[in-house]
């Protein structure tokens, strides 16, 4: 019995070592396909300087900025692409939009326009909005123009 037991001990040292070799070669196959050159990396999360030296090199590219603001992703750093990471890059020109953080929204002078305008940017922002006052423009606002917002802000105006 002690040698079928020192038996099954190797087949399960045998196994696990083919196991590990096995995700130990899915993982270096994957990373080289990941680091590969001729395809698009994911841009998420990337400083602008650094998209803009990846464009530098690869003159086939060009990409157009749109600009646009976030809760959660950083000033100048990338929220998305418009081609998925890992597409294949040939020789002809492509065209990859990316969206860039501007940071954090800032609010807007509301004072003199309509209660329209400010439940859209309210709703753009998620901010929460409360009127005092029934109908006209838009009298005085409790959060100042050019404060930095943050989601779920209560911001309240007064109709004239």
């Amino acid at each position: 019995m002690g040698k079928k037991r020192k038996k099954y001990r190797l087949n399960a040292r045998f196994y696990c070592l083919m196991l590990s070799l096995f995700i130990i070669i899915a993982l270096v196959i994957n990373v080289g396909a990941t680091l590969r050159l001729d395809t698009i990396p994911n841009f998420h999360g990337w400083s602008t300087n650094k998209v803009m030296q990846y464009e530098k090199e690869h003159e086939n590219i060009l990409m157009i900025y749109e600009l646009e603001y976030s809760y959660d992703v950083l000033q100048n750093c990338v929220i998305e692409q418009s081609i998925k990471p890992r597409t294949a890059i040939s020789n002809d020109p492509l065209i990859l939009t990316l969206k860039v953080s501007k940071g954090r929204p800032i609010m807007e002078d509301f004072t003199g326009k309509s209660l329209e305008e400010i439940e859209a940017f309210a709703d753009t922002y998620a901010l929460n909005l409360k009127v005092k006052g029934e109908e006209g423009a838009i009298a005085s606002q409790t959060i100042q123009a050019g404060e930095v917002l943050s989601k779920g802000m209560t911001v309240t105006v007064t109709l004239k």
